[in-house]
């Protein structure tokens, strides 16, 4: 395995040299086909590494990566998750982008299996970048929810199980997502108060 690993570190390495030696000539396309591969061979590299951490029993032997970043606490009943990534826009998403957060996001919360099982449930998700004019809608938040559902956090994504918001904040120069989970009653009287108006 480790020498697999090293192997994807050179080709990774192999095409980051020919992106910035031929920086003058380079196009968008052809930035957009190398960040690609690269989150390709990120996402391989990282489904390795956890099987391999699975197959070994002593903690040392295991490798960290930046996956382990991903956390996840209860705390009076919410359930709050720390995703150190900059969620992906629907026109740029890849099968790799979309698996990583999602396996990641479903290994952050394992231990929280069956939370809001039975309960109609609220997800709260919110986006830092450093990005004035950024276009919420676009953010692609299927994976976050998606790793809900896997771990049996929520039972189903449909409206019977759950309904979500998402917030952008221009706040930092390095981008990370929040996701708050938590028993819908916390937003439904503020609805029914909101619809009463009109």
């Amino acid at each position: 395995m480790k020498q697999q690993i090293l192997e994807e570190l050179e080709e990774i390495k192999k095409q980051t040299d020919f992106i910035i030696d031929n920086k003058a000539i380079i196009k968008v396309k052809d930035i957009e086909k190398y960040l690609r591969n690269l989150e390709k061979i990120r996402y391989e590299m990282f489904n390795k590494i956890k099987i391999s951490n699975q197959e070994k029993k002593e903690e040392n032997e295991k490798i960290n990566y930046i996956n382990n970043s991903y956390k996840a606490k209860l705390q009076k009943d919410i359930l709050k998750i720390y995703i150190p990534e900059v969620l992906p826009k629907f026109k740029n998403i890849s099968n790799y982008a979309y698996k990583n957060i999602m396996l990641s996001t479903a290994e952050a919360i394992k231990d929280y299996k069956n939370l809001f099982n039975k309960k109609l449930t609220f997800v709260l998700i919110i986006v830092h970048e450093k990005q004035a004019n950024m276009d919420i809608d676009n953010k692609y938040v299927k994976p976050i929810i998606d790793a809900l559902v896997i771990q049996n956090v929520i039972q189903d994504d449909n409206i019977t199980n759950m309904f979500y918001m998402v917030q952008g904040k221009n706040d930092t120069k390095k981008p990370y997502t929040e996701v708050f989970v938590m028993d819908a009653k916390y937003m439904i009287g503020w609805i029914e108060k909101l619809q009463k108006i009109f």
